[in-house]
């Protein structure tokens, strides 16, 4: 009793949270109230649980589904402690209200699920067998309607109670591990596909029996369908206005812009065969066919609240531009918060979020920026001609205009978006960058003061202004110059030549900052500029200090990792062992680090108790982190511009030192063994490493080692020059 209104009061406090203002700003989204028991419960426990209770059912298949278990349960553990999971937010809060309206007749089997909300742009729901239901951001951002939010959860509920997961691994175990009559390696993956294809059709059906018992519009179970179908889209095509980036006296040409954008492709109707989905055409007709026959009249898309849908939605879409930051996917995030503004004109974050988008464009177009195969955008910005609809103008201009002047527009966006909103430091850091950005090629202030060519009749103004222009020795001097000229019509027919001309003459912070001098000189103009690739050493130590100035005395230590893998067995990682090695890991770095006064502070989501929510959502901002950072192996090259929180985190914990660090151990034979150990320092303040270590080990992952090794790493940061 007392449980259940623990929970009713929990429940009643987390309905009640104010709602974001977001005609002014966003906050990214964060986790409230308890961790649940996943959270804080020990997974080998509740493994040895489950595998008990499956040997007291007249199961079938046992072995397979016991590997099952292990698997599913850590799989689980990593989701929700990886800081992408979120707990009792307002997304989450809505979607279970909607799972309460769908099962309010089945209380039971509504008891058994946990639906969370998971911080991903892609654009899916799933489910396991233990009842946990993750819905991504990315499909929240899409939905048209709340009804077809409950469909898809309705379909995800189905996969539960039919144990479509466990049943597909046991299928698909033993078409790996048997000889299936010799088939080969493409005969096995299209019968699986076939068994999977089986699974999804079944939870649509099952699943609309279940939707229909609600009251929701029941043509919105097939109109949901549409959505997945075009969920490579953005969630809406609006025209995208070069208007956008325009000022009075900056006209960007028509010639950037394409006259018709490319169609949109129809794939409903695909070959499936090597597909776990059926096609789109085929799922539609399904439901169209249940549909049919049952009456619609009465029912609404909306059941739990259309406002509130709206908003969720919104923020949804509002956190969808910051995951595309993650992923450095520039050109899908402003088209995102372009998307946005057209509704929330004046909100701040959208402003930040084109800022940084600007930036990091520019910085791409002048080779600045890379991406490599470790990148979500392996192969960089897509060409124009990959993209369908709206978004391919904002493609098509990346591609076609010269990087000088993409610099520019940048410039004279993110100035004047930093004048709009003083206070906020970041957007300010973006503007100096780019008035930097200026500086160090082969731009300056006498590019954009130019001399009118029109005859002027007053012969005593036309030599002073003649001889200011030949003897002008400082900024100051071409300003003034430039308040003489202003009242003769400017002939000179670049279309950005007069883009900052109100801002020099009335805004004396940005005349100040403007450089005076560009590092080269050319006569070749803006268009012509090409700012070669930097080369360096990829060369490293087994062990290296990186900055020797740096004196490290206190970090943050991030979950360390683990992993033990044996090749001769059939189950290769060991996860259970790998667990509880990795328990013994956090114990011998903390020891290790005692032994020598250095100071460390665990962020670890596997050691959280009921109440430290707030740990969990700094862990998951600095795993946003790494994850942006490690976007490319290039790494202390990138910017890291997805979350502003960082400055505060480095406060809250005193050190911008974070330690990540960990064990692979393999074994590959009765006496070939292979242990790496790595150690990393990052300083979250200069984005750079500060301290790597890694070695290889012909030998077992021993106490002796992980001691001499750890042991080492602390000696060598306190006293290595």
């Amino acid at each position: 009793m007392l449980k259940f209104l623990s929970v009713l009061f929990t429940s009643l406090i987390f309905t009640s949270i104010a709602q974001q203002n977001l005609k002014e700003n966003f906050i990214p989204l964060k986790s409230t109230g308890q961790l649940p028991d996943i959270f804080t419960q020990n997974i080998r426990n509740v493994i040895t649980s489950d595998i008990s209770d499956l040997y007291k059912q007249k199961e079938s298949d046992k072995l397979i589904k016991q590997s099952y278990l292990t698997e599913a349960n850590y799989e689980i553990e990593k989701i929700v402690k990886s800081g992408n999971t979120l707990i009792n937010d307002e997304i989450t809060i809505y979607l279970n209200k909607i799972a309460d309206e769908l099962l309010k007749n089945n209380p039971t089997l509504r008891q058994q699920l946990h639906i969370y909300t998971l911080k991903s742009h892609v654009v899916n729901a799933y489910s396991y067998d233990k009842g946990y239901v993750f819905i991504d951001i990315g499909l929240i951002a899409q939905a048209e309607t709340e009804a077809q939010l409950a469909f898809i959860i309705s379909h995800e509920i189905s996969h539960f109670t039919k144990k479509h997961h466990i049943n597909g691994y046991v299928k698909n175990d033993k078409i790996d591990n048997k000889t299936y009559n010799g088939k080969s390696v493409e005969e096995k993956l299209i019968e699986k596909c076939q068994y999977s294809k089986e699974y999804e059709s079944e939870a649509d059906i099952e699943g609309f029996k279940l939707f229909e018992q609600s009251n929701y519009n029941l043509k919105q179970a097939q109109k949901a369908f549409d959505v997945l179908q075009y969920s490579h889209l953005p969630f809406e095509l609006v025209e995208f206005k070069k208007s956008f980036f325009e000022t009075e006296k900056f006209i960007i040409p028509q010639n950037y812009f394409l006259k018709e954008v490319s169609s949109i492709r129809n794939n409903s109707n695909e070959d499936d065969t090597k597909l776990t989905h059926p096609n789109t055409t085929k799922r539609k007709q399904v439901i169209s066919e249940l549909i049919a026959n049952r009456s619609n009249e009465g029912r609404v898309n909306a059941i739990v609240d259309q406002q509130q849908f709206e908003y969720i939605r919104d923020l949804s879409r509002f956190e969808l531009c910051r995951l595309y930051l993650k992923n450095r996917d520039y050109p899908n995030s402003l088209y995102a918060a372009y998307i946005l503004s057209i509704k929330y004109p004046n909100n701040q974050y959208l402003a930040e979020t084109i800022s940084k988008c600007l930036y990091s464009l520019s910085l791409y177009a002048n080779s600045q920026l890379h991406y490599n195969h470790d990148s979500y955008l392996e192969n960089g910005i897509p060409s124009y001609s990959d993209v369908e609809s709206y978004p391919q103008q904002i493609y098509h201009l990346i591609n076609k205009m010269p990087s000088n002047e993409f610099t520019i527009m940048s410039l004279n966006y993110v100035y004047r978006t930093h004048k709009k909103f003083p206070e906020n430091k970041f957007i300010n850091a973006y503007s100096d960058s780019l008035l930097k950005m200026i500086g160090t090629v082969n731009w300056n202030i006498y590019d954009f003061v130019r001399l009118q060519k029109k005859e002027i009749q007053d012969s005593t103004s036309k030599k002073e202004i003649s001889q200011t222009n030949d003897e002008t020795k400082s900024k100051t001097d071409l300003i003034e110059n430039i308040q003489k000229e202003n009242n003769f019509k400017n002939y000179d027919t670049a279309y950005y030549k007069e883009v900052f001309l109100d801002l020099f003459l009335t805004d004396k912070e940005f005349a100040s900052k403007f450089p005076l001098d560009g590092a080269t000189s050319s006569s070749s103009g803006f268009s012509n500029y090409n700012n070669t690739n930097s080369t360096y050493s990829k060369k490293t130590k087994k062990s290296e200090y990186i900055n020797s100035d740096t004196k490290i005395e206190k970090v943050l230590l991030l979950e360390p990792f683990y992993v033990k893998i044996d090749t001769r067995v059939k189950d290769k990682i060991q996860y259970v062992e790998a667990d509880k090695k990795q328990e013994n890991l956090i114990k011998t770095v903390h020891d290790c680090a005692a032994r020598q006064n250095f100071q460390l502070i665990t962020l670890d989501p596997g050691l959280l108790s009921t109440n430290d929510v707030d740990k969990m959502n700094d862990y998951s901002v600095i795993n946003d982190w790494f994850d942006e950072k490690f976007d490319s192996n290039e790494n202390d090259r990138n910017k890291i511009l997805n979350t502003d929180e960082i400055d505060s985190i480095i406060e809250k914990y005193g050190t911008q030192y974070v330690l990540k660090t960990g064990i692979i151990s393999y074994k590959v034979g009765e006496f070939k063994n292979k242990t790496y150990f790595y150690c990393f320092i990052y300083d979250l303040k200069t984005q750079k490493t500060v301290y790597k270590k890694y070695e290889a080990f012909s030998e077992i992952d021993s106490q002796t080692l992980l001691n001499a090794k750890v042991y080492q790493t602390f000696y060598e940061l306190i006293h290595s020059k």
